[in-house]
């Protein structure tokens, strides 16, 4: 005979028990939301809108996405120039979701780009207060604390837009966490597949965000102790996405990561920058004074957490659900002091930050969380006040502010448009002009730079599949000025095979260690006996563009070339795919005779 369903009856994993509804006492009790409640959400999410709308703009890292989404809508596929796959984007999702976007509005790239990241980085920081709030349910009137940070450093508010997948990163986050903590044991198998589908997009919406999937769904296994076949659902769901498209890489594009993996050695390390960069990020900002309250903030919830647990007190957060971002943010901050930091000032710690900041962006109240709020809302008032002196891109030897610098350069306090940075770049102008002469030419033609950043034309080989190629220095406002059929060479291997595949030699700025001299860029495109004041300029001697030419055409170097520009047949698709790791690790000498000696001997 058939039980009926009641409200003792609730589905669960596939292996999993089904636990009995809550007594009808205690749910009552967690379902209020107290209009302070509600204020503490809306408050702050407002605020950071305007906060970031007010600082709206795109950078030229940013730009870098758009060449791609506009091949992809011409039909060139997910590539940065036609004819050569490489994979410029790293955050994954964010190219696509462009292109999407692009597609189905017709809008400036660029100006979606600026808009979208807002309204994704908004509705992010919701959801984690919101979530948040949830983690502290059942725990009476809450408190800001963390919201604050969000509200008094600036960088959070630069890149709520940028271009880049910060916005999608923070939206991710805040769902992720939002999630989480809706994870009960005795869920419906959909929902907790669903959570673990979303927790398995961090690859790709950055790829070191990996480790913010491991932690969020070792929470949700602990939360929920499924069977076997629980666990294997739970991981099927997270992985199915993320394990395909690593395929697709592999066979596409022949490699295990997005270019700028390797253009930016994110396996390597310098741990003294990174601390140095840490400290640049920190000190400007005066984070210093409140991160010892925030971490007693952080270990008396920890406390707070275990005790009800002990008490089996109904209806409290999961200690595993709480120690979950504190892990995955202590880990992500570790990796970027480990890798060295970033060129871009504050942008690589913020997602660590943000993660460190989940638990504690409101708290519960008590006499000592009360005492903790008032001094982070006397700290924020000094922080947001003249007492602060303001950032200047020149204080810090590591980093770079960025957004100060475009504004500067570009006349322009909210640059959010593709021709903004096309029509006032200063170095473009020129250089546009130049592209046109070269796009107009009876022969194809290289368009170089010189020790002085001059942009020379020098004849290219004839058999070129290229009638103009241009080295990018800046690269995303050169992508976005040149055609989409002219080949950009990106001189710091973002973009470039062959300059990502660079051996990491110095250290200079972050993601700025591999410059591909012109005597690679003559060797590859040039015409064989380039003019002699034409390598003067460039700064190469023949015999090292000779040298460099022979060993393009060797080894491994010739078939890493092969892989990203031969036609893409089934027999070359699984070539990549089966060789992706051994080309992943390959690096060869920035020099070309010790190349050609390693490679062709």
């Amino acid at each position: 005979m058939r039980t009926p369903a009641g409200p003792e009856a609730v589905p669960s994993l596939p292996g999993q028990r089904a636990s009995s509804a809550r007594p009808p006492a205690v749910v009552e009790r967690l379902r209020p939301v107290h209009w302070w409640h509600a204020a503490l959400v809306a408050v702050p999410t407002a605020a950071l809108f305007v906060l970031g709308y007010r600082r709206r703009w795109i950078c030229d890292d940013g730009l870098i996405y758009l060449r791609p989404v506009r091949q992809i809508l011409a039909g060139n596929g997910p590539v940065f120039n036609v004819g050569e796959r490489a994979e410029s984007s790293t955050g994954t999702l964010w190219q696509w979701l462009l292109a999407l976007g692009t597609w189905v509005t017709g809008e400036d790239p660029a100006f979606l780009a600026v808009g979208l990241g807002l309204l994704l980085s908004t509705a992010g920081f919701a959801l984690a207060l919101i979530a948040t709030c949830r983690l502290h349910r059942g725990a009476g009137p809450l408190l800001p604390a963390g919201v604050f940070v969000l509200l008094a450093v600036p960088p959070f508010w630069s890149y709520m837009t940028s271009g880049l997948e910060s916005g999608l990163g923070a939206c991710w986050t805040g769902l992720s966490w939002w999630l989480l903590t809706g994870t009960r044991r005795g869920q419906e198998a959909r929902v907790t597949c669903a959570a673990a589908f979303v927790f398995g997009l961090g690859p790709l919406v950055r790829p070191d965000l990996a480790v913010v999937t491991a932690c969020f769904l070792a929470a949700q296994w602990w939360v929920l102790r499924p069977s076997r076949r629980g666990t294997a659902a739970m991981l099927a769901s997270a992985v199915a996405l993320p394990l395909a498209y690593e395929v697709f890489r592999a066979g596409y594009y022949g490699i295990l990561v997005p270019l700028p993996a390797i253009a930016k050695e994110a396996s390597a390390s310098d741990w003294g920058r990174g601390a140095g960069y840490v400290q640049e990020t920190l000190g400007p900002y005066w984070l210093w004074p409140v991160v010892p309250v925030l971490a007693a903030l952080a270990v008396l919830l920890v406390r707070r957490v275990r005790r009800e647990r002990r008490d089996r007190a109904p209806g409290r957060a999961s200690l595993a659900v709480l120690l979950a971002p504190l892990v995955a943010g202590a880990l992500l901050a570790g990796y970027v002091v480990r890798v060295g930091g970033d060129y871009m000032h504050a942008r690589m710690i913020l997602p660590a930050l943000l993660l460190l900041l989940l638990p504690v962006l409101i708290v519960p109240a008590t006499r000592f969380t009360g005492v903790a709020s008032a001094l982070l809302l006397v700290w924020l008032g000094a922080a947001v006040s003249p007492l602060r002196a303001p950032f200047d891109v020149r204080s810090t030897p590591g980093s770079f502010n960025v957004r100060s610098s475009d504004v500067e350069g570009l006349g322009d306090h909210n640059p959010v448009r593709t021709a903004t940075w096309v029509d006032n770049w200063p170095s473009l102008p020129e250089g546009r002009g130049m592209l046109a002469r070269a796009a107009r030419a009876p022969r194809p033609t290289l368009l170089y730079f010189d020790a002085g950043r001059r942009l020379h034309a020098t004849p290219m080989r004839e058999d070129s599949p290229y009638h103009v190629v241009i080295v990018g220095r800046h690269l995303g406002v050169t992508g976005a000025a040149a055609p989409l059929d002219a080949y950009v060479n990106d001189a710091w291997g973002l973009a470039s095979p062959v300059g990502a595949h660079l051996a990491l030699e110095r250290w200079s700025w972050p993601g700025h260690e591999k410059f591909l001299r012109n005597h690679w860029v003559f060797a590859e495109w040039a015409v064989e006996h380039p003019p002699q004041r034409d390598l003067l300029r460039a700064g190469a001697s023949r015999e090292a563009v000779e040298a460099a030419r022979a060993a393009l055409g060797c080894g491994e170097l010739a078939e890493l070339k092969e892989s990203v520009r031969a036609p893409l047949t089934a027999e070359r698709f699984v070539r990549n795919l089966t060789g992706a790791f051994e080309r992943t690790r390959f690096r060869f000498a920035r020099w070309p005779v010790a190349a050609e000696r390693a490679l062709c001997d």
